[in-house]
């Protein structure tokens, strides 16, 4: 996993569980700065620091190979909508899926173009696809 890629993961993780960076640091035995620096991807944590901080959130390791799987789809329907734009395919291609499905790909779409307020918005749905189970 990439800085950029690991620092998102951390983020979202952490955010789906509702802690701020400082009820993180204490569950797992590091320093708030040390979160800070992990979620701005300043630095990677070492491989049993990371362990640490997934056990800390009370989630299985492979919550992170999922959550950035998540994440490069997302960034792979922004990329595919910013180069082809929304056409007949894609319709086409929404029309197939449930009214639930659509519901949360349009919210989806729509955070993306939102920036600023994305993280809370997304994780929340994240989990939900996750799970299964709404938030």
């Amino acid at each position: 996993m990439a800085n950029d890629d690991l620092a998102v993961t951390l983020t979202i993780l952490r955010v789906i569980r509702r802690w701020s960076q400082s009820e993180l640091a204490e569950t797992a035995g590091v320093t708030n700065s040390a979160i800070s620096d992990y979620e701005r991807g300043k630095v990677d944590p070492q491989t049993h620091t990371l362990q640490k901080l997934v056990r800390a959130l009370g989630l299985p390791l492979s919550a992170l190979d999922q959550t950035q799987g998540f994440i490069q789809v997302i960034r792979a329907q922004m990329a595919g909508l910013a180069a082809e734009g929304e056409g007949a395919e894609q319709f086409s291609a929404a029309a197939a899926l449930s009214p639930k499905e659509r519901e949360l790909r349009a919210e989806i779409a729509q955070i993306s173009s939102e920036g600023g307020r994305f993280a809370s918005r997304l994780t929340r749905l994240m989990l939900e696809l996750m799970t299964g189970k709404p938030c």
